[in-house]
This record gives C-alpha cells, sequence and structure tokens, in this order.
C-alpha cells in the first residue's frame, strides 16, 4: 500500500511538470497490482480516481480516447458504493471535464456534450458543498463557471470564477485559483477593462509558478502576450510568446508551442517583419495538421496567404 501511495505521488509530480507519458506509463506499470484481489479499496479507487485525471488532461493535450477514459469512469464507479462520497465526486467531477473536452464531429454535439458536462458539474457541487471539500470545490465552482462561458453567458461565468478564487485563496489553493482568477482575465479581456485583465492574469501567472505548476504556465506567459496585443505593447507581446512557447518546448506541451508559433508568426507580420513570421507560420500550420486543431490551423494559414492579421 505505501507503494502504491508513493507511485500516486510521483505520478502528481509528473503531472505537474507537464510530463503525462511518464504519469501513464506508471499508472499503467501498477495497475495491474491494485486490481488484484485482496488490495485496499479505498486506496484502489484513490489510484483509479488520480489515474483518469491524468487521462482526462490527455484529450485537450494529446488527443486521448474519450472513449476509453469514459470506461474508466463507469468503471471506477462501480467499484464505489458511497454515491455521496468525495471519490465519487472526484471522478464525476472529471467526467463532466472529460465530456467538455470531447471532440466533436458535427456542430449540435458542442451543445449535447455541454449540457451533459453541466448536468455533472451541478450533481458534483451539491456533493462537494455538504463535504466542505474546499480544493475540489474551487476547481468544481470554476468548471461550472467555464461552462457558462462556452455559452458566452460572461455574468455567470464570472460569478462562479469569483467565487472559485476566493475559495481557493482563503485555503491555500494555487492551482485551482490560478484557472479561475486566469478566466477573470479573459472576461475583462472582452470587456475591454484591459488594465485589471493585465493584473489578473499576472497573478495567475504568479500563482502557477510558486505552484510548481508547470503544465499550466506556458499559457499563463501566452495570455502576457495577448494582453500586450491588445494594448498595441507588440514588441513586450513578442518576449512573453517566445518565453512562453520555449516553456511549452522544455516540457513537450504541443498544444502550447502551436499558440506561441501562431502568436509569434502573428506578431512579426504586425511588425511588418514578414519574412521572420514564415517560418513560424509555417511550422504552426504542420503543427495544427499534426493535431487536428482546425481552428489555429485556419489563422495561421490566412496570415500566411494574406500577410494579415486582420
Amino acid at each position: 500500500m505505501r507503494e502504491i501511495e508513493l507511485v500516486l505521488e510521483k505520478c502528481q509530480e509528473y503531472y505537474y511538470n507537464g510530463d503525462l507519458e511518464k504519469a501513464i506509463n506508471l499508472y499503467e506499470k501498477n495497475e495491474s497490482i491494485v486490481n488484484s484481489e485482496g488490495f485496499d479499496d479505498n486506496l484502489k479507487i484513490q489510484f483509479h480516481v488520480a489515474y483518469i485525471a491524468t487521462l482526462v488532461v490527455t484529450i485537450l493535450m494529446e488527443g486521448g480516447s474519450f472513449d476509453e477514459i469514459e470506461k474508466k469512469i463507469l468503471q471506477c464507479n462501480e467499484l464505489i458504493t458511497n454515491k455521496k462520497s468525495l471519490e465519487y465526486a472526484r471522478v464525476n467531477l472529471q467526467h463532466a471535464i472529460a465530456w467538455d473536452y470531447k471532440p466533436i464531429t458535427k456542430p449540435e454535439e458542442k451543445e449535447e456534450n455541454l449540457d451533459k458536462a453541466t448536468k455533472l458539474i451541478d450533481e458534483v457541487i451539491v456533493i462537494l458543498e455538504k463535504l466542505e471539500n474546499t480544493k475540489y470545490l474551487s476547481q468544481a465552482y470554476f468548471y461550472r463557471g467555464l461552462f457558462f462561458e462556452r455559452r458566452r453567458q460572461l455574468e455567470f461565468a464570472e460569478k462562479w470564477y469569483i467565487l472559485s478564487h476566493q475559495l481557493a485563496k482563503e485555503n491555500n489553493h494555487p492551482v485551482e485559483g490560478s484557472f479561475a482568477v486566469r478566466h477573470l482575465g479573459f472576461i475583462n479581456m472582452r470587456r475591454g477593462n484591459l488594465k485589471k485583465c493585465r493584473d489578473l492574469l499576472k497573478e495567475s501567472l504568479k500563482l502557477r509558478e510558486d505552484a510548481g505548476f508547470k503544465i499550466g504556465i506556458p499559457y499563463s506567459i501566452l495570455s502576457m502576450g495577448d494582453i500586450n496585443i491588445l494594448l498595441k505593447d507588440y514588441h513586450n507581446a513578442m518576449e512573453f510568446y517566445k518565453s512562453g512557447y520555449d516553456y511549452a518546448v522544455s516540457i513537450r506541451n504541443k498544444p502550447a508551442q502551436l499558440i506561441g508559433l501562431t502568436s509569434i508568426g502573428r506578431t512579426h507580420t504586425r511588425l511588418e517583419q514578414f519574412e521572420e513570421a514564415v517560418p513560424y507560420l509555417e511550422n504552426a500550420i504542420k503543427l495544427a495538421e499534426q493535431l487536428g486543431e482546425d481552428n489555429l490551423l485556419a489563422v495561421a494559414k490566412k496570415t500566411l496567404e494574406t500577410q494579415s492579421t486582420d
């Protein structure tokens, strides 16, 4: 049992460092031990919940299989006899996130998936509020806000983000707080409150740096580039984009690398440095095709073809 507890700690470390492959390999290596007859049921559930949480991230980061992950979620739920427990709330929190991340093949699936995610997150919040578990409740509040943001219902999203941020701050959950405060920044960005946006994005970046949450750091750095673009400080934006890209490369985070390449190419274009922009945009197109990221693929292609960011 102590060995598996150490495995869980190591896997969490790999996840924070952005090394999902090492985490998953370690989970796979120890899965048969955990599933053996007579193994402690509580630790078995904790192992599977943590494993599922890492797998869910791979949907977004590496094109992981939703169907395989949902199968594991349903199997884990069968192990949990208490449907009002923290473990049940945690696994269904991941189920909600998985539905949100699930790739779509037709437009109407987007709303259908979001409906399923929202129903699950509402059930999870009820359980976590009764348990008064601030860490996972803060996370659940964030995703409730995110699902409102997906539907462009910013006032409702803001309410949930504020709840998430306050709960995380009061109870010292810096990683959970970093998500909420970053998206509060995005809401202020949309409203044109650029100074407040910049302050919030800085706070999110600091929370992640202080917590050593490396997997999220490149996104926070790249967001600082975005706000500088809106402030028309293109040179400062370029520094953030290059820094964010380099960080993404260092932890092998391909989605963040794609954002960085596209952003650097477009910033060179804004500065009328099109010759410098071309290799970044060409590499962005290759990576977008590899990752199946159609939106950024279209952006990079259009910028390359028109030599414009309009």
